[in-house]
């Protein structure tokens, strides 16, 4: 008994569909009701939000088409950064304020709300996507190709010609900037260029005030100076040279008029003067030899200009003591005139002549030496102030030269944006007017409502069913007692009870259809026309049937 009594135990443990579908029948309502309830709450949450529909451009990024290797554009801004500072001129709050009073966007909500908080509703409705592809190559990374902008409005029409608008304002910002961009580096290139070619002309200038301040001790002018130098000396070298025969010839001639004015020559007498005369006259050479090479005040020209004063004043006594001697041995009748005395007299002042003319050039030719040598000492100097203001103007001629290429680089990178070679931003799919919202999603939202009113229903009809402690089969008995009952008598139905059951059972048939009709009809009135529906899935049933067979 016991043994049989488990079984039945285990079979009843398992899910009991009867009970179910008793509890169904007995709690229809307490399902019911919450289900339409919460149904009811999603349509009316449906109906209350308001469509919004969204119209969106597509922008191409064209890149520039002359290769960039022949012609570089000066725009080397990222598209995907300058997308963004577009973004930031054109969505200031005086364009915004013009699009919304020439569109109406607000509508009577103009008048009634704040400015910062339309221009905050209306950056809230401008949306920019940018579209990017892996770059091919050894770079890596992601290229901006393309963007979308759109604009989301509870009007259609307002969203198309609002997103036209922006589009239109996007292309020719775009333009504007860049061919600014590329004025703007053209104009500081010529300016640049300007200024270096002023600081040309400005150093030419000093490099010739330099030279004509210097212009005699120019460096190229040192070969020329050594030349005028080493002529000068050997000028010097033939005037001492010629010093030296004159002294030499007219040392000759005072001994021929010494001679012709005695009328004799003691031979002695003759050799000790011409040995005194030739000792003055090599001091003398020795004089002039030290004279190219010292100065006045050196020790030695001192000794030896002092030597030849004692042996000249020597040279005179004996003269002197000659003529005495002369004298005495004269006759008395006195000296007869000879003319051979006085022609040696005129030739020895013809050479005393010489020699002043020749010591004069000697002194001119010393002073020209002397300023020669202190031009080339000076050579060196100028030199190196020279060679600073010739670096100064290389520097500045190749920062030119640099300059103007690139300004000419600059020039053809402002004709190519003028002439929209580069890379540029090309409408590619128009905004248009949108037909379908993209929010709200009224089919999500119906299945989500549909969703929950039923586990709600559910759920209600659960807990009273837990709730409820009425004993409603010879089961629940068993399970109570721990024991199967002796006897069970069956349910006598009425005829009162048998057409109430018929009328639930019509209600019962007739719920699901006015279910269903419901549903149909918000799903045409709210979502899409059944008729669009029906023949959406006509045609990917007849897709699907043709890739099949």
């Amino acid at each position: 008994m016991s043994q049989d009594y488990l079984h039945h135990e285990e079979e009843t443990s398992s899910i009991d569909f009867h009970q179910i579908l008793g509890a169904a029948k007995r709690r229809y309502m307490f399902f019911l009701l919450p289900f339409l309830l919460i149904l009811f709450i999603s349509i009316g949450v449906i109906l209350s939000l308001k469509p919004v529909y969204e119209s969106t451009g597509t922008i191409l990024v064209e890149t520039q088409q002359i290769p960039s290797d022949l012609i570089q554009s000066s725009i080397t801004s990222d598209a995907n950064q300058r997308i963004t500072v577009i973004q930031q001129r054109v969505m200031t709050r005086r364009n915004l304020l013009q699009i919304i009073d020439k569109f109406d966007v607000f509508g009577e909500e103009r008048q009634k709300l704040p400015v910062s908080k339309l221009i905050e509703k209306m950056q809230e409705w401008i949306n920019i996507n940018v579209i990017t592809s892996e770059v091919s190559g050894g770079r890596g990374g992601t290229s901006t190709i393309a963007f979308q902008l759109s604009f989301d409005h509870e009007n259609p029409e307002i969203a198309a010609k609002v997103a036209n608008e922006l589009v239109t304002l996007f292309l020719s910002e775009n333009v504007k900037t860049r061919t600014a961009r590329a004025s703007e580096t053209t104009e500081f290139l010529n300016s640049e260029t300007q200024k270096l070619q002023d600081a040309l002309v400005v150093t030419e200038n000093d490099i010739v005030a330099y030279k004509q301040k210097y212009r005699d001790a120019l460096p190229e002018h040192l070969d020329l100076r050594l030349r005028m130098l080493e002529r000068s000396e050997n000028d010097l070298r033939e005037y001492v040279r010629e010093i030296r025969a004159l002294e030499e010839e007219k040392r000759y001639l005072q001994i021929e008029l010494t001679t012709a004015r005695t009328g004799r020559a003691g031979a002695g007498g003759a050799f000790i003067r011409s040995e005194l005369q030739e000792n003055i006259e090599t001091l003398k050479k020795e004089l002039l030899d030290a004279s190219t090479r010292l100065t006045d005040s050196h020790p030695s020209m001192k000794a030896l200009k002092k030597r030849i004063e004692a042996l000249e004043q020597q040279k005179i006594e004996e003269d002197k003591e000659a003529v005495r001697a002369v004298a005495e041995n004269t006759p008395v009748a006195g000296a007869v005139y000879n003319p051979l005395v006085e022609k040696l007299g005129i030739r020895i002042s013809s050479i005393d002549s010489k020699i002043s003319d020749a010591r004069r050039q000697i002194e001119e030719a010393k002073q020209k030496v002397a300023e020669i040598e202190a031009i080339i000492i000076e050579i060196p100097q100028v030199e190196r102030g020279l060679s600073v203001l010739n670096r100064t103007y290389g520097d500045i001629l190749e920062k030119f030269n640099v300059l103007e290429s690139k300004q000419a680089q600059a020039q053809l990178s402002q004709n190519l944006e003028e002439d929209k070679k580069a890379e540029r931003f090309i409408l590619l799919e128009p905004p248009v007017v949108p037909t379908e919202p993209i929010r709200p999603d009224r089919l999500k939202i119906m299945g989500i409502g549909s969703f929950l009113a039923f586990a709600v229903g559910v759920g209600i009809v659960f807990l009273i069913e837990l709730l409820d402690r009425r004993i409603r089969s010879a089961s629940e008995l068993e399970a109570i007692m721990k024991h199967p009952p002796i006897v069970s008598i069956p349910y006598i139905t009425t005829p009162s009870e048998i057409g109430k059951r018929r009328y639930m059972l019509l209600l019962y048939l007739l719920a699901p259809i006015l279910f269903v009709g419901a549903a149909l009809t918000a799903v045409h009135f709210l979502y899409r026309p059944l008729d669009v529906l029906f023949y959406k899935a006509w045609i990917a049933l007849d897709k699907l049937s043709i890739s099949i067979f």
